[in-house]
């Protein structure tokens, strides 16, 4: 090997060897985290689901255990998101520090199941970046001064998006805001922006709904005569559908409730559902 090269293979197996890795449970919590590392090559971030998968539903092959196994901090949503995980880091055989992103929300709960979906609402969003930071400081603390720093200004991206998306719905009546879409996941969403919330579907996409409930559904939108139908992105729109033409309601747009708009970030995937629902209410 000549020496240049030999020089260009010790550099790039130390960095290897060097590496520090993030693994977090599903897209959303990638993206906020890579945010946080933004700017701090030797910490890579990977996710065990990928934004093309609902993580509810989605079976992780026997290959992710090896992305465990070398998992420096494991970022995790909780709130019954994740039921897949447990087994999947016994099989991995990692032991070290799992954080739950969620750990600082007050959640809402359907019978006796949390509502995992607390991305939703910015505030929230700004609870879970504190708990991630705590983590992330921890386990590299020579990366502190910069992880803090993106934190600072990644709290503030949310808390202004919190003021502007407010601003998008002062302007429609509140018999107005009223949206149904696919499973529950926009309730927080909903309470953030005193919007009523509607879905077929429980707070998992698994969840069914039986004939009584469907009934009682289609009864509820004609009588609140809502202003808003949308489909979500990886979820079955059979339902929606069914019941857009049972109400005579048009579908008006694709929200993305459990991964990320191709390409955005979490701040501005928020942002683009909120532009989406203020259109729809606005153009009933």
């Amino acid at each position: 090997m000549r020496p240049f090269a030999q020089v260009l293979f010790i550099i790039s197996s130390l960095s290897f060897l060097q590496a520090e890795t993030v693994v977090c449970s599903f897209s959303i919590l990638k993206d906020l985290c890579e945010q946080l590392c933004d700017g701090i090559a030797e910490i890579s971030v990977d996710s065990i689901v990928p934004n093309s998968a609902d993580p509810h539903t989605y079976q992780p092959s026997p290959n992710i255990s090896k992305i465990l196994a070398k998992a420096d901090l494991v970022i995790v949503n909780g709130l019954n998101l994740e039921g897949w995980l447990d087994q999947l880091i016994e099989a991995s055989g990692y032991t070290g520090y799992i954080t739950i992103a969620s750990e600082g929300v007050t959640p809402r709960y359907i019978g006796n199941l949390p509502d995992p979906h607390i991305w939703h609402d910015p505030m929230h969003v700004c609870a879970m970046i504190d708990t991630m930071t705590d983590a992330l400081t921890e386990t590299f603390p020579k990366h502190k001064e910069k992880i803090e720093s993106n934190r600072e200004k990644l709290m503030e991206a949310f808390k202004k998006l919190k003021v502007n998306i407010a601003i998008q719905f002062s302007a429609i009546s509140k018999e107005r805001r009223v949206m149904l879409t696919t499973h529950d996941a926009f309730a927080y969403f909903g309470e953030a922006f005193d919007i009523k919330v509607l879905s077929p579907h429980g707070i998992s996409t698994s969840d069914d709904p039986s004939a009584k409930d469907m009934a009682t559904l289609v009864k509820q939108i004609q009588s609140l005569n809502i202003s808003a139908i949308f489909l979500e992105h990886l979820s079955n729109p059979t339902i929606v559908k069914v019941i857009a033409e049972e109400t005579k309601k048009e579908i008006k747009g694709t929200l993305y409730a459990d991964s990320l708009k191709p390409g955005l970030h979490l701040q501005d995937t928020i942002w683009d559902n909120a532009k989406t629902i203020t259109e729809a209410m606005t153009s009933a």
